[in-house]
């Protein structure tokens, strides 16, 4: 019988938005057992953007695969209860602004007391020091303070386009597995826990590490190029029959640029010498990218995607949130799931975009109600009776649905 990659890891999260709310969802996917610390009366911000606590699709994607335990820190029973729960995990994770979790006595330092081989991961937007370090950092300013704003536009836009996907949020929380499972491999081989301090802005700037170089290398100012490359052409979207209707084409070397002519029919400017190198097809991009529009608004873009790809080239419609879900490439890989929520119903979820053989990872479970776990966690885990339960409940330091 297989067994997953974490079983037996206790995980406490006091993570709120993004980045450690989704690093402990993955977490708990690969097996471990995730306690969400959460009240009503500090939400996680994620559970404020709907019409109900319990029915944000962003929360309940990001909290998938972790129980629930509704407590007040602002009691000193609530902090003793969550001491209590450290002492018997593995790892907290926390991304709350710089001073919030010192002044819950939940800082690292406090918590080591506690737990002197704890692993504690802390990831603000600036990370854990320095002049910015309090300042509250949402995606859109992580892609900003990063330069990554800067560049993410078409050459003529009048102001940086960007994404309504917080990228940086959602390559952090993987940055941020990444370093647990270092630790984790650690602590296996020392004994010794150990304080991780991620800055987000730092994971931000590693995506366009590119840009940086450009300019520390050469003095150059990077520029934004759109959909361009500036060592591949064509490469960009072209339009396709009907409306809005978009393929994204990729051509790297000269022997996919000679499959490129071939697919299309070998048209007399597909074998014009100026465009027979990469340097010669980038001096005259915007020729180039004129006379494959010629040839992409003819067609239907799964059809040209379909004959591009059979040639070996590059080639994948840009498709709508509709079209990925019937995707058959999709539905092969698995790629999608559907948890029934007991506010929201059935809806599908991401699944874990990867396939173990010895250790696969568990059935995500629907995100947890505030609270939902709160007496199970304090029956399993702490030890307490019915009793002291619902004292605690009466007392206010409790809470659950």
């Amino acid at each position: 019988m297989s067994h997953s990659a974490l079983d037996g890891v206790k995980v406490v999260s006091l993570g709120t938005g993004v980045v450690v709310p989704d690093a402990a969802k993955i977490l708990g996917e690969l097996g471990a057992d995730v306690i969400k610390i959460e009240s009503s009366y500090n939400l996680d911000f994620m559970r404020t953007i709907a019409a109900e606590k319990n029915s944000s699709a962003g929360f309940n994607e990001s909290n998938r695969n972790k129980r629930s335990f509704g407590v007040d820190l602002r009691t000193d029973k609530g902090k003793e209860l969550v001491r209590k729960l450290i002492e018997k995990s593995d790892i907290v994770a926390e991304n709350f602004r710089g001073g919030v979790v010192k002044n819950l006595g939940m800082d690292y330092e406090n918590v080591r007391k506690v737990k002197r081989d704890i692993i504690y991961l802390s990831s603000q937007g600036f990370g854990g020091g320095g002049p910015h370090s309090g300042y509250p950092a949402y995606g859109p300013m992580l892609s900003s303070a990063s330069g990554m704003l800067s560049i993410w536009k078409h050459p003529d836009d009048p102001y940086p386009v960007g994404s309504n996907s917080p990228l940086p949020d959602h390559m952090a929380s993987k940055q941020a597995v990444i370093a647990i499972l270092a630790a984790l491999d650690y602590k296996r081989r020392t004994g010794k826990g150990q304080f991780i301090d991620m800055a987000q802005t730092e994971v931000a700037a590693a995506l366009i590490g590119e840009h940086y170089l450009e300019y520390t290398m050469n003095k150059r100012k990077p520029q934004p190029k759109g959909n361009r490359c500036s060592y591949a052409a064509p490469h960009g979207c072209y339009p396709c029959t009907g409306v809005d209707n978009w393929i994204a084409i990729s051509v790297f070397t000269d022997e996919e640029w000679g499959s490129f002519g071939k697919a299309i029919g070998s048209p007399a400017w597909s074998r014009e010498p100026r465009f027979a190198s990469t340097a010669g097809r980038l001096q005259f991009v915007d020729e180039l990218d004129k006379l494959v529009v010629e040839w992409t608004s003819g067609r239907e873009a799964y059809e040209a995607m379909t004959t591009l790809q059979n040639a070996g080239v590059a080639a994948g419609v840009v498709q709508r949130a509709p079209d990925t879900m019937k995707d058959p490439q999709i539905a092969f890989d698995k790629a999608l799931i559907e948890l029934d929520h007991p506010v929201v119903g059935k809806r599908l979820y991401p699944n874990i975009p990867f396939h173990m053989s010895e250790t696969p990872p568990t059935q995500s479970t629907h995100a947890p109600m505030l609270g939902q776990h709160t007496e199970e966690i304090c029956n399993s885990v702490l030890g307490l009776s019915d009793e002291e339960i619902q004292k605690l409940k009466d007392e206010k330091v409790l809470e659950s649905p």
